[in-house]
């Protein structure tokens, strides 16, 4: 992790404003390289934990080997996006912000129904340990499974009219408005395809133009809730929101600190040499990286565009009783016409004076 780090600093390290303290300016962390710091050492910790409890286990090695080559994969996907290859740098930035990846289902938490949640931290807390459990909400859990198990099953026709939460629990209110927001409002789906469907529809009949049985209406309906869950982008927190909305828009600089220059071989060895030597070269040792990119403000700005555009906010309004949900692609457009008022509006002023 040590050496993690250091490569990585110089894509996501946070520039300091000529205000800022020498505290404030050591506690500001940003959020892609704290992610990757804090993903590397709790998978390391955790898996280290797991290969001490199967030392005498034989069968064990092969799951050792998978999530070394696993971590190979990752050493390697950050060495390209700090080599400014857009691709591997946009995935990290995604997965840091919680578009894909672990962080995703984290921020997905609070939206989620009360059992649904529970599962969800359970899974969570399997993987490292660091998130807490719901254990005071079983006997509410029990309590509502019981009550379903008793209703009624409804049929196809009924489940498409809306009463589906015989088979799958029904939306929290803050998931609802948020999925009513992004089927309203689609986001770029770089990352996810476009939210079509806020309801279940189920075939009535089947291919024997009988009805349809229920149990297939109910795994119809689970396949729907579970599509209409992985479609879902979840909000990010509103310091983060602002902050990753002032990177997108330029109006907050990071200082991009120049790479160390490594110390080149006398001689740059030829692919033969690659063959001979390991067996199989690497195209990127033998002919360098064609795909990479000097990391500039500007590039990251495009970046963090990309990511931004991806991510709402939510906020309650009192005076109105619902929740409000701003797209970064809405944020991002305001700001850009209010820079495109004032700048007209700037050569309006030098013309006429």
């Amino acid at each position: 992790m040590d050496l993690l780090a250091p490569s990585f600093r110089s894509v996501v390290d946070t520039d300091n404003g000529p205000g800022d303290t020498k505290d404030e300016q050591v506690n500001k962390v940003d959020a892609a390289m704290d992610w990757v710091r804090q993903h590397v050492l709790g998978r390391f910790r955790k898996y280290g934990f797991k290969v001490w409890e199967h030392r005498d286990d034989p069968a064990y090695e092969t799951r050792i080997d998978d999530k070394l080559r696993e971590a190979r994969q990752g050493v390697g996907l950050l060495r390209r996006a700090n080599e400014g290859e857009r691709k591997p740098l946009l995935r990290v930035l995604l997965m840091a912000y919680g578009r894909i990846g672990r962080r995703r289902y984290e921020l997905m938490l609070p939206l989620m129904p009360t059992a649904m949640g529970r599962d969800m931290k359970e899974a969570l807390s399997a993987g490292n340990g660091m998130v807490d459990g719901g254990a005071d909400e079983e006997l509410q859990d029990e309590t509502d499974q019981k009550t379903r198990a008793a209703a009624r099953r409804p049929n196809a026709a009924e489940v498409n009219n809306g009463h589906w939460t015989a088979y799958v629990r029904d939306f929290s209110p803050q998931l609802r408005a948020l999925l009513e927001s992004q089927s309203r409002l689609p986001p770029p789906h770089l990352t996810r395809p476009p939210l079509r469907k806020l309801k279940p529809q189920v075939e009535e009949l089947n291919s024997w133009f009988r009805p349809m049985p229920l149990s297939r209406v109910k795994n119809q309906t689970k396949e729907w809730y579970a599509d209409v869950l992985y479609k879902a982008h979840p909000p990010l927190p509103l310091p983060e929101w602002q902050r990753l909305r002032a990177l997108a828009v330029g109006t907050l600089k990071e200082g991009m600190r120049p790479r160390r220059t490594p110390i080149a071989p006398a001689r740059r060895q030829s692919a033969l040499e690659l063959v001979v030597m390991y067996g199989k070269p690497n195209p990127r040792k033998a002919f360098g990286n064609k795909q990479a990119h000097q990391i500039t403000p500007r590039y990251m700005r495009r970046l963090w565009a990309q990511v931004f555009a991806q991510c709402p906010v939510m906020e309650w309004e009192a005076e109105k009783a619902r929740w409000k949900v701003t797209w970064g692609e809405q944020a991002l457009g305001m700001a850009y016409t209010l820079e495109l008022e004032e700048a007209v509006a700037e050569k309006a002023a030098a013309t006429s004076g």
